[in-house]
């Protein structure tokens, strides 16, 4: 089984956990537009939820109907103990790879 996780999959999967339990497909695209400054199009947010419950990394839960959806229900996204280890270990290579770099300006 893939455990390696692509930067769409990690920034989705780090919205979901900023979200604490209320993480459904506009509040991932609210998240993502207000922490990367740029609009993720729904349908690579939908795409990558997919993915990642295929991989066994998010789970999904229905949610209550509601009027102002039109009866429809939400789904909820929450990470998996299993797709928090790939993102822990995901994110911990990513920073492995920027220690001791000497950004010679291109931060500034």
């Amino acid at each position: 089984m893939d455990t390696s996780l692509k930067q769409t999959e990690q920034v989705v999967m780090l919205a979901i956990l900023r979200k604490n339990g209320d993480a459904y497909g506009v509040s991932i695209h609210e998240e993502l537009a207000k922490r990367l400054q740029k609009e993720v199009p729904m349908a690579t947010i939908y795409a990558t939820l997919e993915k990642l419950q295929d991989k066994g990394f998010v789970r999904s839960r229905q949610g209550e109907a509601t009027a102002e959806r039109g009866g429809r229900a939400k789904m909820y996204f929450e990470i998996t103990g299993k797709g928090q280890k790939a993102l822990n270990a995901s994110l911990n290579g990513f920073f492995r790879l920027t220690e001791g770099l000497e950004w010679k300006g291109a931060m500034g």
